[in-house]
């Protein structure tokens, strides 16, 4: 390449480059989910690459607590300069839904930057909880004349929506237990609590163990690494979402330049093989777009899930 040509590339790429993207400030990716949680390891898998790429430093500050909103509250009233960017996951159209009045608009207080990847979930139970999966453990259940308990990572959660479904469904008395991300997981294995449902990559260990059964999977097809785990759809039970997601945003106020600076950076940081290897291994599917593709999904989310809380009269505990 001749060196002026070189020269007015260069030029036209710095000049291109949002003013946050030159500084020497630190980036926080701030997740809602404690550590080892989903959003958590799916912020670290995308924080190292965007870094490289956007020449800045990136750590992931975790705030778990109260069904997510904390972290999400935090990064609504952040500075919008870029340097507080908030990964998420399809929680965040439930927010408001249900339980008291928030601090802050799911929708108004946001810029969607875009769509990271999509999951199916596992419902997992105690290895004492008779039944080999879902359908049995409800069967048993209704023959026994007991209630199931059932651990959600928070109360207005999609994970929590879809048990409260699946209650309405079968006619069984299941309880909601509302804790903070991971801590539902210690109390299945611990039998404090008999089932939930949560993601492959924070479960696959322990069913391999031993420490968990798998019950069901919300996917369409089973997945590779639980063969033997129907989905729930085979069970007879409809209703479940196939897919759960995980997403990054940034405050509302955030200037266009930025938000497209980081879509950029997200998006080829999802197109390296390496990072879409270590997704494949939490049974993750990149899914690079834009942020437009990010806002209809929240929106149509937000009517779905409205629906089901309205459907099945589900009130605030």
């Amino acid at each position: 390449m001749h060196w002026k040509t070189w020269l007015a590339a260069a030029a036209s790429s710095f000049l291109a480059l949002p003013a946050m993207a030159q500084s020497n400030q630190v980036t926080r990716f701030v997740s809602g989910s404690a550590p080892g949680g989903g959003v958590d390891v799916l912020s670290r898998i995308i924080a190292e690459p965007m870094a490289a790429s956007m020449g800045r430093s990136i750590i992931v500050e975790n705030k778990p607590g109260a069904g997510y909103t904390i972290a999400t509250d935090h990064v609504a009233k952040s500075k919008p300069d870029g340097n507080t960017v908030l990964i998420t996951f399809n929680v965040h159209p439930t927010f408001g839904l249900l339980g008291p009045k928030l601090g802050f608009d799911p929708v108004k207080d946001f810029r969607a930057v875009g769509m990271i990847a999509t999951t199916p979930y596992v419902i997992v139970a105690n290895p004492k909880l008779p039944g080999d999966n879902l359908k049995e453990a409800i069967a048993l259940a209704k023959t026994q004349g007991r209630s199931l308990n059932n651990g959600s990572i928070g109360a207005g959660t999609p994970q929590h929506l879809m048990m409260e479904r699946l209650k309405n469904q079968t006619g069984v008395d299941i309880r909601m237990i509302h804790y903070k991300g991971v801590q539902a997981m210690t109390d299945v294995i611990g039998g404090v609590v008999d089932m939930s449902v949560l993601t492959p990559s924070s479960t696959i260990t322990n069913i391999k163990s031993g420490r968990l059964k798998a019950l069901a999977v919300t996917s369409t097809q089973r997945l590779p690494e639980l063969p033997d785990t129907p989905t729930a759809k085979e069970l007879g039970y409809e209703g479940f979402i196939s897919d759960g997601w995980y997403a990054m945003m940034l405050p509302a106020k955030t200037p266009t330049d930025i938000v497209q600076a980081y879509n950029k950076a997200l998006n080829d940081a999802l197109n390296q093989p390496s990072v879409r290897e270590r997704l494949a291994k939490l049974n993750a599917t990149p899914a690079p777009g834009t942020p437009e593709v990010l806002d209809r999904i929240n929106r149509e989310d937000t009517q779905l899930w409205r629906k089901v809380i309205q459907d099945n009269k589900i009130e605030a505990e």
